[in-house]
């Protein structure tokens, strides 16, 4: 079956199988999502696929890569490199969920709680992470600019840092953003 061989095809077929869900549930009088849900659905998917990334590179990557020869490692982040491409996902995984939390917030306005205020701070700081720390390190260590072994190393050490304080801030973030719905903690 060629959808399930071709991530592109699978993926067409996700969004066309959620696209006759909502049809369905139009067909038979059930809710339609808004285009508030259809926001904090992609938020959450996008979510997913930054924080899913998040925890590969501090749990699987990151570990595997200590014992990895410089020659391996130097394939791994060429151009074109399953490094390279899941760097990309991760970095746009940050920013759609943060594109889609901008357009969520602004639309509880006043009515948002301490829970999700709390929660996208904690998002924010996360993105932040991602796009001034992270990245312009992560350029030098897979040789998208130009660094010396010394700066390579320091820029990995300051990258590590930056990816572990997300890991850290992860969870209690998910927290508030879950209990922001269904379970108030601040109120």
């Amino acid at each position: 079956m060629k959808i399930l061989t071709d991530h592109k095809l699978t993926l067409i077929a996700s969004v066309l199988l959620t696209i006759a869900m909502v049809g369905i549930a139009a067909g038979t009088t059930g809710n339609i999502p808004s285009l508030f849900d259809g926001a904090r659905w992609l938020h959450v998917l996008s979510g997913i696929l930054w924080i899913g990334l998040l925890y590969y590179f501090n749990f699987v990557q990151v570990p595997a890569m200590a014992s990895l020869s410089a020659s391996t490692k130097a394939e791994l982040f060429a151009d074109g490199s399953i490094v390279r491409r899941a760097l990309y996902l991760f970095r746009m995984g940050a920013n759609l969920t943060l594109l889609f939390g901008i357009v969520l917030f602004a639309q509880l306005g006043a009515s948002a709680g301490w829970d999700i205020r709390i929660g996208a701070l904690l998002a924010v700081i996360m993105w932040a992470n991602v796009m001034f720390v992270i990245w312009p390190n992560q350029k030098k260590i897979i040789g998208m600019v130009e660094a010396t072994a010394d700066e390579k190393a320091a820029a990995g050490k300051k990258a590590l840092i930056a990816s572990r304080i997300n890991t850290l801030l992860s969870l209690p973030m998910l927290l508030l953003m879950i209990a922001s719905a269904h379970f108030r903690m601040f109120g």
